[in-house]
């Protein structure tokens, strides 16, 4: 697990920084055209995941300065291929991007103090 400001992000995959201008950062995060599944947890509107597939890559938008970020899914390696993107809180929470098999599993684990 690394912190990139006040953002806790623990991932199997690759991933560089591809842009880094005072306190903004972007993180691509390669997963080679793989399903791509959301785990929400306990929600009273989905049942237990969202699922994506056939996603190239992952770009995170992050402010160093705040706990929310947000979550671009790429079709290609084009910065301009994003086909969903939302925001995470990430507030004393781990963001997981995990290979289980082939399959990207995206997920927010609390962080122990």
């Amino acid at each position: 697990m690394i912190q990139i400001g006040k953002i806790n992000f623990d991932c199997d995959f690759e991933y560089r920084i591809i842009r880094e201008e005072d306190d903004d950062l972007d993180i691509y995060v390669d997963v080679n055209y793989r399903c791509l599944d959301i785990e929400i947890g306990e929600n009273n509107f989905f049942n237990s995941r969202i699922q994506f597939p056939f996603v190239r890559s992952v770009l995170l938008r992050i402010n160093k300065n705040l706990d929310t970020i947000t979550v671009h899914l790429m079709r290609d390696i084009d910065l301009f291929s994003a086909f969903a993107n939302f925001e995470l809180d990430l507030s004393n929470q781990i963001l997981c991007i995990k290979n289980q098999y082939e399959k990207v599993i995206i997920s927010k684990t609390l962080l122990d103090k």
